[in-house]
């Protein structure tokens, strides 16, 4: 009998789970026996070859190595060029998909055809549907995409059976940074409230001890490796590895080989020490973006450091000392590093089977899903196109809100134009993407402005389908639009990236 799971789709790393027989989530190991497996692809269609493999790869063959894709999801124009050819967000993250899938299989014992997948808990709906997109490419049945904090929750709420605490969760992965506050009730998970960082997460803290160490390099041996496509990688690889020993170590040694600058074509050893205090030191902004917006977080929801009954840490990049610190200065309390690095794959692996009503799963444990930005429509006011925000950002899904009071600003007017916005500013100018959707409502017959009764309505499910509904009071007519049916891959794509992935042969 096929089976339900739970899959961390990270920026660096990407885990699978499924709840045993007893009703415990555990996590499913891949071909390496291995609880992740690294979100990485080497190209060489028909071959792809996923996982640590691929991320040794970069070192040899570095331009037909594809990672850190998820920061590029659901943005449109964004394609990977291999060789000429290029690919989606979408095809590569379902390449990932299809991996880890495929390795769980073998690991069960049986086939896999639904999953939760997680994503950040700032994605967009575009972003989002991205990533159902993928698992659907994968040939998977995405039964729900949810929010990695809610997960992390979920996996850590049942099994400690939190009452009626609000706990808040400080998700720093590999690529992305989310802080999430939720109401923990014994059989309910209300969201209060959330914010995120998608520039932002263990990728960044590699970034700047590479810097240091190329620093020293061109400092105490005149060496200038930036450049050097292959070097690079290997200092990358080294670097993460090195930010994994500080947080049990007070130095760690990042040793190269660089370019003998006396004698060209050789190479000479180096060693640069790098310190647990010098890596905080240049990763203190880092930090302080962080903190900044912890404190957003609590502000939105009108709550204080004393009002957190428990601080969770979840992603691997939150077990680095000086996030400890940072929370414990902030809050006066202990923060619980709980699982990081497997937490939202089980949390999520419990959302399936809840959703599925597998056996031995708690069925009464609900979650609440939010919507994770605000959505309103473009109208004028005093002269000046401003954004009307009809339904708030952190509103409990399913949710329907309408609006009424919209009228024509011209006389005569055919057709009003809906534009549709996600996002918080209620200045049109700032979405440097434009509105998430357009349609027209028809308006005749014409009549002088200010006359005709207009309202707007939105719907969003639990996934965070958007359906925006326009009508005319006075006359009965009325337009919609969809939102998250349609992604930004055109038709010919789609049945390209499809076909691809048919011939594909994923190790």
């Amino acid at each position: 009998m096929a089976k339900a799971v739970g899959i961390d789709l990270g920026t660096t790393y990407t885990a699978v789970s499924i709840v045993d027989d007893y009703g415990k989530p555990v996590i499913l190991k891949n071909a390496d026996g291995q609880v992740t497996t690294p979100s990485v692809v080497f190209f060489d269609p028909p071959n792809y070859t996923v996982g640590e493999t691929a991320l040794q790869s970069t070192i040899t063959d570095p331009e037909r190595v594809v990672q850190f894709i998820k920061r590029f999801m659901g943005q449109s124009g964004y394609r990977v060029q291999i060789d000429g050819k290029e690919y989606s967000p979408e095809f590569v993250s379902a390449l990932i998909l299809r991996k880890v899938v495929k390795d769980a299989e073998m690991e069960l014992g049986d086939e896999i055809d639904q999953a939760v997948i997680t994503v950040p808990a700032y994605f967009t709906e575009q972003q989002r549907h991205s990533t159902l997109e993928a698992g659907e490419l994968a040939g998977l049945k995405v039964l729900r995409i949810i929010s990695e904090p809610t997960a992390a929750a979920l996996s850590y709420g049942i099994q400690r059976r939190a009452n009626n605490k609000k706990i808040l969760v400080y998700d720093l992965g590999g690529g992305t940074f989310d802080v999430t506050i939720l109401q923990c009730l014994e059989n309910d998970f209300n969201v209060l409230s959330v914010g995120g960082d998608h520039r932002l997460g263990g990728k960044d803290f590699d970034d700047r001890i590479v810097g240091f160490v190329e620093d020293r390099i061109k400092a105490n041996h005149g060496v200038d490796i930036s450049g050097d496509i292959e070097l690079a990688a290997e200092l990358r690889l080294k670097s993460e590895a090195a930010k994994r020993q500080l947080t049990g170590r007070q130095s760690v040694p990042v040793s190269l080989k660089v370019p003998d600058q006396a004698n060209p074509g050789r190479s000479i050893p180096v060693k640069i020490e790098i310190s647990r205090e010098a890596f905080e030191e240049v990763a203190s902004d880092l930090m302080a973006r962080t903190e900044m917006l912890l404190e957003s977080v609590l502000a939105k929801a009108d709550l204080e450091w004393s009002d957190i009954d428990e601080l969770l840490c979840v992603g691997g990049s939150s077990r680095m000392p000086m996030v400890g610190a940072m929370l414990n200065r902030l809050s006066n309390k202990k923060p619980l590093l709980h699982d990081p690095d497997e937490c939202v794959a089980k949390g999520a692996a419990l959302q399936a089977a809840i959703m599925v009503g597998e056996e031995g799963t708690r069925p009464e444990i609900t979650v609440g899903h939010v919507l994770s930005h605000s959505l309103g429509v473009a109208v004028m006011s005093n002269g000046r196109p401003i954004i009307d925000h009809i339904l708030p950002s952190l509103t409990r899904l399913p949710a329907t809100e309408r609006r009424e009071g919209y009228t024509t600003t011209t006389d005569n007017q055919s057709v009003v134009q809906i534009r549709i916005y996600e996002g918080e500013s209620d200045d049109p100018a700032s979405y440097g993407k434009g509105p998430i959707g357009v349609f027209n409502l028809d308006t005749t017959p014409v009549r002088p402005k200010g006359q005709p009764k207009l309202a707007v309505e939105f719907r969003c499910d639990e996934d965070g389908r958007i359906t925006a509904l326009a009508k005319d009071s006075d006359t009965g007519k009325e337009n919609f639009l969809t939102i998250s049916l349609a992604g930004q891959r055109s038709e010919f794509e789609i049945s390209d990236e499809s076909q691809l992935m048919s011939e594909a042969m994923v190790s």
